[in-house]
């Protein structure tokens, strides 16, 4: 079911793959009623996100960008590429870039740059701005193989979706000798909304609602599109969200928050599922597991995950949340063993 919230995250998802969309596409896609879809669509170009095209029966809206530019990937640098951005910005808007707004932008465009130059193995870097009254969004496009193709190959991955749970944990890449892994994970919590495209597969993280969702896009086009919408009256800054997964002491990354139902497209009832889930984690203290929308777990997984790993892990601690009675009572009995 969408959120309200969320049907604009869903636009952007059909317009990553289409250069137009309608009220009835949305409404279909987004499960919700043509005057629903509509009432979204017009708020959005009142708003100056999306253009109308055509009459009004057969409307359709297209994004608009208030500046596109090009690069090729090869050799490329993500300094150079955000101070060609800045300066460009500058001269078109220059009262956006001051204040927190700033620095934000810094960080998370020069990761997201960054990931299309180290990992895509693409040739060519697309660069769009969406400037409103209220918001900021970049989007930042490649040619390569996606993101969630390059993990699973440096992973041994049987499926392009387990790459999606394994991004969520943070400290998660595939070229581990000169990244940290951090870029994607930090950045989709400094964002209002976080859109990840690649191999026909969508990832949204949205925190205004502390939701998330993944979807198929069995057509989507080759490479990787990242989108990342930032209120501009923006408070939260890099120092913010360090603090808030990471030791205030030693200040090395030492929680996470990891959502279990990105770990399985079926089922929690194997080991192997467990295992899955648990992977990497050793470089954790603290790893709280959402088991929203799950309704139940197998014994194997819940015995795996809350007997045997936290045995051979005792110094990490797993605080399950938001269970419900099935879930709770599994878990319960495989640790009264």
């Amino acid at each position: 079911m969408n959120t309200p919230s969320s049907i604009p995250a869903t636009i952007f998802v059909i317009l990553a793959s289409k250069e137009t969309v309608s009220s009835s596409e949305l409404a279909t896609a987004a499960g919700v009623t043509r005057q629903a879809a509509h009432y979204h669509l017009r708020r959005l170009s009142d708003e100056g996100v999306l253009v109308p095209e055509g009459s009004r029966r057969s409307s359709r809206y297209r994004l608009r960008a208030d500046r596109v530019a090009s690069y090729p990937l090869h050799g490329q640098m993500e300094h150079e590429v955000w101070a060609a951005e800045k300066k460009a910005l500058g001269v078109l808007y220059p009262d956006l870039l001051s204040g927190p707004i700033l620095g934000v932008l810094n960080f998370t465009f020069t990761e997201m740059v960054n990931n299309a130059i180290d990992h895509s193995l693409g040739t060519s870097l697309s660069i769009r701005w969406i400037l409103t009254k209220s918001t900021v969004t970049f989007e930042v496009e490649d040619n390569g193989v996606g993101a969630f193709e390059a993990l699973r190959e440096s992973r041994g991955f049987t499926s392009n979706f387990q790459s999606i749970g394994e991004l969520s944990k943070g400290k998660q890449t595939s070229a581990p000798d000169r990244h940290s892994g951090l870029g994607i994970f930090l950045t989709s919590k400094m964002t209002s909304l976080f859109t990840l495209i690649a191999n026909e597969y969508s990832w949204k993280v949205d925190a205004e609602t502390d939701d998330y969702a993944v979807g198929a896009l069995p057509h989507y086009k080759q490479g990787t599109l990242v989108r990342c919408v930032f209120p501009r009256d923006v408070t939260v800054t890099l120092q913010d969200v360090m603090r808030q997964v990471s030791d205030p002491v030693t200040h090395r990354l030492n929680r996470t928050s990891l959502k279990v139902e990105l770990f399985s497209e079926g089922m929690f009832i194997s080991r192997t599922e467990a295992k899955l889930l648990s992977a990497r984690l050793e470089g954790f203290e603290k790893v709280e597991l959402d088991f929203t929308n799950v309704d139940e777990i197998g014994q194997g997984f819940a015995d795996e995950l809350f007997r045997v790993w936290k045995r051979d892990h005792g110094e990490i601690e797993l605080i399950p949340i938001n269970l419900n009675h099935a879930v709770q009572a599994m878990i319960a009995a495989v640790e009264a063993e």
